[in-house]
């Protein structure tokens, strides 16, 4: 491999941030509407519900508030719930948003598939409902889904589920998200009654009427400078999508013909959101990293299984069956890097020396 490559330094992911994102943060500074309150607010939201084909969207701080929201209204909907299946391997806010509230619910993990990296649905009894985390954006298919469900789909825009069998869905605009607002969030719905409920918990649980209050709320409100950084981006969702899937369709072009690299198979359909693949017969997803540190190229693994998080021992007892796909998917994923505007050159120094770690196995 050329030497000359060995001192670039590829991150993980790089914000696209477009002219009008720029433009706009610094009008809702000048403004003096800088806090939850400003016209960007209500641009950014009708522009999302035009994006999403949702009928309604209420931004919020961050996805984990999105996730926590989905959590109260699937507490609210469905009292009667007792149980809810969630993947064994995801990023830990699908788990904490169900235990913030000290709800009594059992979870059950189920483990994920090793083409999909998704839980696979499970059959479901009275009292039982459904965390469905879209991995890395690979989106579930919801058909076979039985019982109530919630979508953490923090990682999905540009590719949004709408499979018409969840009461409502959270999306992340976090730094490293195709769309970004620094931090934020968003929960989407078609229910009126489900906007009017989140609506309310974001802001404190305030009525109708200013500083009285009936519920149980959150200060969960994004800000008009954020909001105005999330317009310019939602402005060029065509252009960012095209970017994504034309760093796609590369990677999977260079990796083709190599049998043991392994990329995520697309269950219905995908955001384009973080590309990763599997390095058959690698021993840890640690000994891959130093490979690709050491041509400057940042990587991060598979989500850990729940077993890995220590407020999670309760947990423990799970069967390990359960979790044993997550375990052999964390040693032989790693994540490449995936922000729209990667060069050709970059992307050759990301395929050759994933190439030549996979000679190695």
């Amino acid at each position: 491999m050329n030497k000359k490559y060995t001192t670039m330094k590829i991150p993980i992911y790089k914000p696209y941030l477009p002219k009008k994102s720029i433009e706009y943060a610094k009008d809702a500074i000048e403004s003096g509407w800088i806090s939850s309150i400003g016209e960007y607010l209500e641009r950014a939201t009708k522009e999302l519900v035009k994006k999403t084909g949702y009928k309604y969207a209420i931004l919020v701080n961050n996805g984990t508030s999105a996730t926590h929201l989905c959590s109260r209204v699937l507490k609210k909907w469905h009292p009667e719930i007792r149980r809810i299946f969630l993947p064994s391997a995801c990023y830990i806010a699908a788990y904490n948003s169900l235990l913030y509230d000290n709800n009594e619910w059992a979870l059950q993990p189920v483990d994920i598939d090793v083409e999909t990296w998704n839980m696979t649905i499970p059959n479901c009894e009275y009292g039982d409902a459904i965390m469905a985390v879209h991995n890395l954006g690979n989106i579930i298919s919801l058909k076979n889904a039985n019982c109530p469900v919630i979508e953490d789909s923090c990682e999905t825009l540009l590719a949004i589920s709408k499979q018409k069998k969840s009461l409502c869905a959270s999306i992340s605009f976090f730094g490293n998200k195709n769309i970004t607002s620094g931090e934020g969030g968003a929960v989407l719905t078609d229910d009126e009654d489900i906007f009017k409920y989140v609506s309310k918990l974001k802001g404190q649980g305030q009525t109708e009427k200013r500083y009285i209050h009936d519920e149980l709320g959150y200060n969960y409100r994004m800000t008009n400078i954020q909001a105005a950084l999330l317009l310019g981006q939602l402005e060029k969702w065509d252009t960012i999508y095209n970017l994504k899937q034309d760093l796609f369709v590369k990677y999977n072009e260079a990796f083709s013909k190599y049998e043991n690299i392994i990329p995520q198979k697309v269950e219905l359909d995908h955001s384009r959101w973080m590309y990763g693949v599997r390095i058959i017969g690698s021993k840890s997803y640690e000994e891959n990293k130093r490979l690709f540190d050491s041509y400057g190229i940042e990587t991060r693994p598979m989500f850990y299984s729940f077993k890995s998080h220590k407020h999670l021992d309760f947990l423990q007892s799970t069967p390990n069956e359960i979790y044993e796909n997550a375990l052999n998917l964390h040693d032989e994923i790693v994540i490449l890097p995936s922000y729209p505007e990667l060069t050709n050159e970059e992307i050759n120094l990301i395929t050759d020396t994933t190439k030549e770690i996979a000679r190695t196995k």
